[in-house]
């Protein structure tokens, strides 16, 4: 299959997860063009080019980036003629057990009108030591409340790397019919972060 995978990633955790997902997909023979949506310079490709696509936006300041939803709202229909599906990447999903932290996906779906075949949620990172002064401050103040990591002297990593393999490896595994408007989204393997 030629499969386009579209991320965004401002400090590069979400970049990290769609680059292993690549590689995965890579090693299975398929062909991967991955694309970081706040990095082209150019127009991103749409997805009509494209056996299948998956799409990976991380959270800030309790939205997904604004790019993605965009993308995802003008090539809405051509996602929804073939396989697809969609990760996010947030700390609210770090520890928790919900497989829609904060209801991150839903709003997403919601908002944009597409249901892919498969989601998930995984844990970001604190990268501390790239953000600015004031970022540092707040962040260290919003994990201390989730009891999430204060110091700021490193960084720290909650992403579950073998869910990330095991989202991988089940992705456009069989060949699927697109899904149409209206149908729930469903997982790609079985992991605690997936919404069914």
């Amino acid at each position: 299959m030629k499969i386009l995978i579209v991320h965004a990633s401002s400090y590069g955790t979400t970049r990290a997860i769609a680059e292993r997902i690549a590689d995965r997909l890579r090693a299975r023979g398929h062909a991967v063009e991955l694309t970081d949506a706040l990095g082209t310079g150019a127009a991103v490709a749409p997805p009509s080019g494209y056996d299948a696509v998956l799409i990976g936006s991380r959270i800030q300041l309790g939205k997904h980036a604004k790019e993605i939803v965009a993308y995802v709202k003008r090539h809405k229909l051509e996602l929804l003629e073939r396989p697809s599906a969609f990760f996010s990447v947030s700390m609210a999903a770090a520890t928790s057990a919900d497989a829609d932290p904060n209801g991150y996906l839903a709003a997403f779906f919601a908002e944009t009108g597409w249901r892919p075949s498969g989601a998930i949620a995984f844990g970001g990172s604190l990268d501390y030591r790239a953000y600015g002064f004031v970022t540092r401050l707040i962040m260290k103040m919003i994990s201390k409340r989730a009891g999430h990591a204060t110091d700021t002297s490193k960084d720290h990593h909650y992403t579950d790397w073998a869910a990330v393999d095991r989202f991988a490896d089940a992705l456009f595994a069989a060949p699927t019919v697109g899904p149409t408007v209206g149908s729930s989204p469903t997982a790609a393997g079985s992991d605690r972060h997936s919404i069914r």
